[in-house]
């Protein structure tokens, strides 16, 4: 009985996931949600409450799914900082190449929920936090002395992957690799000649 229950579970995510993301979030409702997965009303209310659980649900897994790709990506260079964060420019160029592909799922939950409680405004912010730190630290590690990198390669990551469904891969996002390797190039020999 678990399994069962727990597999109507992750078809209702699946299902909400792919049509939150291609479609909007406030844009889906529930009743869509349970004649697209195929399941019962009672069966969706079961697994989520609110319409709020089940996008909390939808966020916390993309946010795992991003972590478990951030880390797969700078496992490939353990050991250089600097590759790790070119590896992860190059990868984020691929995910903005691919069809379908319409921008960051948290950045678009924000767009869609300015207000600071709403549970899926806190987890993407909770996210854009944790990827600031984890860039600090890489940034860091490869030699730069402060934030500015990092936080400069967030705004040109962000900028980017906000542009594709706008322009398209092929516009404003196509320079995503270029600006930021000339970052990271810039502030890594500004950090060496700061410490020699």
């Amino acid at each position: 009985m678990t399994a069962i229950r727990s597999s109507a579970r992750q078809r209702i995510l699946d299902v909400a996931s792919n049509l939150f993301y291609r479609e909007g979030i406030r844009s889906i409702g529930v009743d869509t949600i349970v004649e697209k997965s195929g399941v019962g009303k009672a069966t969706l209310y079961r697994h989520f409450p609110t319409k709020d659980d089940l996008i909390a649900a939808y966020l916390k897994e993309t946010d795992h799914l991003h972590w478990k790709w951030f880390d797969e990506v700078i496992a490939k260079h353990e050991g250089s900082p600097r590759a790790q964060l070119l590896a992860l420019i190059e990868a984020t160029v691929q995910i903005m190449m691919e069809p379908g592909y319409r921008g960051c799922a948290l950045l678009n939950a924000l767009a869609e929920f300015s207000e600071a409680d709403h549970p899926a405004h806190r987890i993407a912010v909770e996210y854009k936090h944790a990827l600031r730190l984890k860039l600090t630290q890489l940034s860091q590690q490869a030699g730069a002395h402060n934030e500015e990198l990092a936080d400069q390669l967030i705004l040109v990551i962000n900028g980017a992957l906000a542009s594709v469904p706008v322009f398209g891969s092929a516009g404003p996002a196509a320079q995503l690799k270029m600006i930021a390797t000339h970052l990271i190039d810039h502030h890594l020999e500004n950090g060496q000649r700061n410490h020699s």
